[in-house]
């Protein structure tokens, strides 16, 4: 690979906003490589998850080697300070780009995780949909790396929806504990606007109405230029088997896949739901009196 910088996406927000299919979607562009929720998972893998191509991410090709060579004691360090209760304090420590003391050995793992599978698929834009808002800061120190934030912005509603309702390997969680980190995951990741080379706002429901339009101003954020999305048509999208980590289990998700809103919320939660979050909720132009003209 060249000594150029490599671009990395880093898609921020809530989990259960649709970052896992942006994420898919990202990855079919030619010379751009979806690696899921990679830096979140190679550090802390309380459960382990299949890679995104079925195979146990201790047994992928590609990243069993990557795996096995963090030391433990990295990964416990990094699992730590990456929580969204550390972000405040990592935020700080982290100005005018200083590596905070014994932080060296958590982004060489980082940038070398990075650098291998970009070498290793011939990619030269790395798609990372962690979320975590430390993991970008992070990410944002690392020379060589240049780094792009997509923020993706859900409707709490259609959030709560989704974590309150079993999908797969992953816990159902009570809507208090939702709302908690819808707010938090929004808040910290607008947060990271001056850390990354740029920044995209991007709502799930204007995804899922033109997910077309959307792909083609990310791309042209990171690309400088318009980039061809022969794999979109419409509202479908024709989707490959990926090596993305981690996440949600849509990622298994291959062939023609139709991109919708979908998620709705139960009616008697609606009033107290808007009450919790109507400050977010105008911000981002989900209240009638706050919509986009």
């Amino acid at each position: 690979m060249s000594e150029n910088k490599l671009k990395v996406v880093f898609i921020a927000g809530c989990g259960r906003s649709g970052t896992t299919v942006l994420g898919q979607l990202l990855g079919e562009v030619e010379k751009w490589l979806n690696v899921g929720e990679a830096v979140r998972y190679l550090f802390d893998r309380s459960k382990e998850l299949p890679c995104g191509c079925g195979a146990s991410a201790f047994e992928c090709s590609l990243w069993k080697d990557i795996i096995g060579a963090i030391p433990s004691d990295v990964a416990q360090k990094a699992t730590q300070a990456l929580r969204i209760r550390n972000f405040p304090s990592l935020y700080m420590r982290t100005r005018g780009r200083q590596v905070p003391e014994g932080f060296q050995p958590i982004l060489d793992t980082i940038s070398s995780a990075y650098r291998k599978v970009a070498e290793a698929t011939g990619s030269n834009v790395i798609v990372d949909t962690s979320k975590y808002p430390g993991t970008a800061l992070l990410a944002s120190l690392i020379p060589g790396v240049e780094l792009h934030v997509v923020h993706v912005v859900r409707s709490p509603h259609s959030v709560i929806a989704s974590w309150t309702s079993k999908k797969g390997y992953l816990a159902v969680h009570p809507p208090s504990k939702v709302v908690t980190w819808w707010w938090a995951y929004n808040i910290l990741s607008e947060a990271l606007k001056s850390r990354c080379q740029t920044y995209r706002l991007v709502r799930y429901e204007d995804f899922a109405r033109d997910p077309g339009t959307v792909l083609s101003q990310v791309t042209d954020d990171v690309m400088g230029e318009p980039v061809p999305l022969p794999f979109m048509n419409g509202n479908t999208a024709t989707v490959h088997v990926q090596h993305s980590l981690a996440g949600n289990p849509s990622k298994f998700n291959t062939g023609e896949i139709k991109i919708q809103e979908g998620g709705k919320s139960a009616p008697k939660r609606k009033l107290l739901m808007d009450l919790l979050t109507f400050p977010l909720q105008a911000r981002y132009h989900y209240l009638p009196a706050a919509q986009k003209p």
